[in-house]
């Protein structure tokens, strides 16, 4: 509640500004902790930008050894591994897929020296919300559809 001094002005007290204070800083220390929670859609598209990076590094990788290079689902979608790279992904969220090159198993992707892949679409999920990543097969071009 302002207070007017004997000079006419009016203003806050210091414990009502240390009480602002004291709940700024704690609403502060609180959204780490709440964001992942509130923002479902964000937590997908972060982790689909993950996977498209390790696409792209197993891409860049079979170029410039010349071996082929695989991307292949953990049991059940908990996540993904390259040769070099083991992801698990957050509780919750799972990952599938479909499609790929006839005969192909549809749980992995091949990325070949020459550029081109199996191809196919990855899904991941987190609740009722759903991210896609397309690769393409003669490209091996990883792209997010939302």
């Amino acid at each position: 509640m302002p207070v007017i001094s004997e000079t006419g002005s009016s203003g806050f007290t210091l414990l009502e500004l240390m009480v602002v204070l004291a709940i700024l800083v704690l609403l502060a220390g609180a959204w780490p902790l709440a964001a992942p929670h509130v923002f479902p859609t964000q937590r997908l598209r972060n982790e689909a930008q993950h996977l498209v990076s390790m696409i792209r590094a197993a891409r860049s990788t079979a170029r410039m050894t010349g071996q082929p290079q695989s991307l292949e689902i953990a049991p059940a979608g908990a996540g993904y591994r390259t040769q070099g790279d083991n992801r698990d992904l957050p509780i919750g969220m799972t990952l599938g897929a479909r499609g790929g090159a006839p005969g192909s198993h549809a749980s992995a992707l091949t990325l070949y020296p020459d550029g081109s892949s199996t191809g196919g679409t990855f899904e991941l999920s987190l609740s009722s919300h759903l991210t896609t990543v397309r690769i393409g097969r003669l490209t091996g071009r990883a792209e997010i559809i939302e």
